[in-house]
């Protein structure tokens, strides 16, 4: 078996943070921690950008992260496929240069995927793909991605899904069960930790603002129960479509005294938020995983969280109530118990559960396993 400093890890995302607190592929960061001690290089490749060109940058102090954007125009639809046919050259020609890589850790299967199949094909060295797309229907309906998804992870050495829910979609593409590996995702345990008050009274809701996650749905079951709980907030964390609905909302049902609304957050706040808060709701229709859902309990804090896709696979009677996600009196009569029944639920179990199973250095070490059993 290959020690683990004969692996030399390239990882190729499938998104990454622009800028400070930009949530876009922020997980991204929580894999590179909890493989730290491999001194991952990063090599992340965008169609368009800010600024064309490559860009190395010691990222955080922590990371070798080389940036490359094709362009800084706004590509037409029709001169798409020329214009990733040269993405996928520069790419190759940037992967090339990693010559003492030893495995590559792609993140999505038809951009990344393919690419660290053409560099893997170069280095003579074997590739992984995580894949994170939600919901899969969106490859699976699709004839050119499907296709593609299926020739890549037929290639990859190991493809890791991150729920049971989304391995049983990546199923139906027909590539052998025992290539597949439910990894779920890395949680910062260390980041998001049990801090807060013990008798804070403020419910948090973290996440786009997009309509399927439910914020404005979380909202009005709020309102439903303000007036059993008067000194109890809502903090809303996120920017997004439903960002005026809710606003909205607020002002009509006078509870702009009750409800916050705090746009978009660093990781570092949104513990802090985490940490002010006694309860955790999150009614979204559809989660590949659900790390917001995992950060909080990884505070120990409970949730009302959707009864579909892969939430559920991690909660349960002793970490909170699951719902059905359209349903707002049902939200509200889950939000209401766990007020009322907040003793029964113990915040270092809750924590417990999720440092074991996602915390940051037995995930690494998963991980490191996955890389010296394809390295035999």
């Amino acid at each position: 078996m290959s020690k683990k400093s004969h692996i030399n890890l390239l990882v190729l995302p499938e998104l990454f943070p622009e800028f400070e607190g930009d949530w876009k592929g922020v997980f991204i960061e929580d894999y590179l921690q909890s493989v730290k001690k491999l001194n991952p290089r990063t090599l992340y490749l965008r169609l368009t950008g800010k600024e064309r060109g490559v860009k190395d940058e010691n990222y955080r102090g922590q990371f070798q992260l080389r940036r490359f954007n094709l362009t800084d125009k706004k590509v037409s639809p029709l001169l798409k496929p020329f214009y990733y046919l040269k993405w996928f050259l520069k790419g190759v020609q940037l992967g090339e240069t990693y010559t003492d890589t030893t495995i590559i850790h792609a993140h999505g299967a038809i951009l990344n995927g393919t690419l660290a199949y053409l560099i893997g094909k170069k280095l003579n060295v074997p590739f992984v793909v995580t894949e994170h797309t939600g919901p899969y229907e969106r490859i699976l309906n699709s004839g050119v991605k499907r296709t593609i998804s299926k020739f890549i992870f037929n290639k990859a050495a190991k493809v890791l899904v991150v729920s049971e829910h989304q391995k049983k979609e990546v199923l139906k593409l027909g590539i052998p069960e025992e290539k597949v590996k439910v990894s779920y995702n890395p949680v910062n345990t260390d980041l998001f930790q049990i801090a807060g008050e013990k008798e804070a009274k403020n419910l948090a809701f973290v996440s786009r603002l997009d309509e399927f996650k439910g914020g404005l749905r979380m909202v009005k079951a709020f309102h439903q129960i303000n007036n059993n709980y008067p000194d109890y907030t809502l903090t809303i964390v996120g920017e997004g479509e439903e960002y005026e609905a809710i606003q909205q909302y607020v002002l009509t049902n006078n509870l702009s005294e009750k409800v916050l609304l705090k746009g978009t957050l660093t990781k570092l706040q949104i513990a802090e938020v985490l940490n002010q808060s006694c309860l955790f709701v999150f009614p979204s229709r559809h989660e590949t995983f659900g790390l917001v859902v995992a950060e909080a309990l990884s505070c120990g804090l409970p949730v009302v969280c959707t009864n579909q896709t892969a939430p559920k696979e991690f909660i349960n009677d002793k970490n909170g109530i699951l719902v059905e996600p359209d349903n707002v009196d049902e939200i509200a009569k889950a939000m209401d118990h766990i007020i009322k029944n907040k003793g029964a639920y113990n915040s270092m179990l809750i924590r417990q559960q999720i440092e074991e199973r996602f915390g940051l250095s037995n995930f690494g070490e998963y991980l490191i396993g996955v890389y010296n059993e394809i390295m035999k």
